[in-house]
């Protein structure tokens, strides 16, 4: 299929008229939003030359945006030779290959090294082929290149042996906690942020310290995020109206719908996993129960949860074995929503469902929290080293998180995060389960804050307020 020079130069105004990106659609849509927001990826991505990155995450939370405010940076900076292509229609690699070519034959000053912005190109079956040749066969070998997606569904084969330079995954998620207090509700929070393994300095027990300081606020903002989530459209609308709308939680079920439709799933099945996910959060997921439930067989339901983990729309926790075994891949896994509006599809979509407990969504906010903060894998589809997981004795004392992180005064190379309320005969019972066998952790509670002992207790909204994001994952060319 021939690639259409109308359709580059209509996606690439700025080659006459550097101006022409502030009239962008997606620059101008996010001018006139209420919400006004700069995910962490936008100053992680280094727009380098000899880099070929990628840029993932869920659909509708920014993508397409982020690469539009990338290209601004550059025209701003005096950078001419960026391409900016939509590959959401495309089915071959080879059309990379014919617009990256082409966009070279038409701009009027194409010597030197470009800038190239292949936005949905890992839609395509074996995108990263068409990116090798142009890696391969230049002209130029100074090129940076991001490349945007809505799966990692072949994640595992993304490699370009022999290419110079660096290159990252990145991962651009639903607005945090901590991006919705400042960006949709304005609280002044403290600059620095933390690992859970430097909540326990007393640099760390500072920062908490003054984000205390906002308890009221931080509540309150608390209370609200549970209901209405990270993704920019319901923050919209909760500005806008007070409450997420229905059509929003419909569009979110669009983009479940279209992921498994898309793969010859059912979505009747995937409500029916959102159902069951729903009710189960903060439980290891038996496969058996859970294929009973959606009518189908257990390889089949597994493969549902790992569709969605792949497409950011779910987290697998696996089970860490401290005597040496690693993760397993055998034993029961916990899941969880990306984001707490997803609990609220199977809610609007199925006659008597109900939205997840307080508890469950609490322990649901931590695991993507630390999720965000504590790993450098782009999903957690297998159990792997660096993932977030949970930890079992055999004695059946758990630990809801163990993340890789190497601290002082912490045995091994975990941190234990355990998930509680405010019962003091609770979080002193995780105490003592937490300190025989790492000696240190993070307890978070509902509202507790008590920071005086080795292991201290620290409300959810201030753990979530604190945390690091980590939008650079794993390298993405080794």
């Amino acid at each position: 299929m021939a690639v259409a020079d109308e359709r580059i130069l209509q996606l690439n105004p700025w080659w006459r008229d550097p101006t022409a990106v502030e009239r962008d659609p997606k620059v101008r849509a996010l001018e006139k939003r209420s919400f006004r927001w700069e995910p962490p990826v936008l100053d992680a991505i280094e727009p380098g030359p000899q880099r070929v990155h990628t840029l993932r995450g869920p659909r509708q939370v920014g993508k397409s945006t982020t690469a539009k405010l990338l290209i601004q940076r550059l025209i701003e900076r005096g950078e001419t030779r960026i391409l900016y292509y939509a590959f959401d229609l495309a089915t071959s690699h080879a059309e990379i290959v014919e617009v990256v070519q082409r966009a070279r034959q038409l701009h009027p000053d194409p010597e030197g090294a470009w800038y190239l912005f292949l936005d949905e190109v890992t839609t395509i079956p074996d995108w990263q082929l068409g990116v090798k040749y142009i890696v391969d066969n230049g002209p130029s070998d100074e090129d940076f290149m991001l490349c945007t997606g809505s799966s990692a569904r072949q994640v595992g084969s993304e490699q370009l042996p022999g290419r110079k330079g660096k290159g990252r995954h990145y991962l651009q998620l639903p607005v945090s906690f901590r991006d919705f207090c400042l960006y949709a509700l304005g609280i002044v929070l403290p600059a620095e942020t933390l690992t859970p393994g430097q909540m326990l300095t007393d640099e760390g027990r500072r920062i908490l310290k003054t984000l205390n300081l906002s308890r009221v606020e931080l509540e309150r903002a608390w209370r609200i995020y549970q209901q209405v989530g990270g993704f920019p459209a319901a923050i919209e609308d909760y500005i806008n109206a007070g409450e997420v709308q229905p059509e929003t939680i419909e569009m979110v079920w669009d983009i479940l719908a279209g992921d498994v439709l898309s793969l010859g799933r059912s979505d009747a099945s995937t409500l029916k996993l959102l159902e069951r996910v729903g009710r189960s959060l903060g439980a290891p997921l038996s496969w058996e129960s859970l294929a009973r439930d959606m009518d189908v067989s257990q390889p089949t339901a597994r493969s549902y949860v790992e569709l969605l983990a792949r497409s950011f729309m779910l987290l697998a926790v696996f089970s860490w074995d401290t005597s040496g075994g690693g993760l397993s891949a055998r034993k029961q896994r916990k899941v969880y929503f990306i984001d707490p509006l997803l609990g609220c599809v199977a809610e609007q979509m199925v006659p008597g469902s109900r939205p997840p407990g307080r508890d469950a969504l609490r322990e649901n906010l931590a695991a993507i929290g630390l999720y965000r903060s504590a790993t450098d894998r782009l999903v957690q589809v297998d159990p792997v080293n660096g993932s977030v997981c949970f930890w079992k004795s055999g004695r059946g004392t758990e630990i809801d998180f163990v993340i890789a992180e190497d601290v002082a005064g912490v045995k091994g190379d975990r941190v234990p995060v355990e998930i509680k309320g405010d019962s003091r005969t609770a979080i002193a019972n995780a105490r003592r389960s937490i300190a025989p066998v790492f000696e240190r952790g993070v307890i978070v509670t509902d509202s507790v804050l008590d920071l005086e002992q080795p292991i201290p207790a620290v409300p959810v909204h201030i753990f979530l307020a604190a945390l690091r994001e980590r939008p650079e994952r794993k390298p993405f060319v080794i």
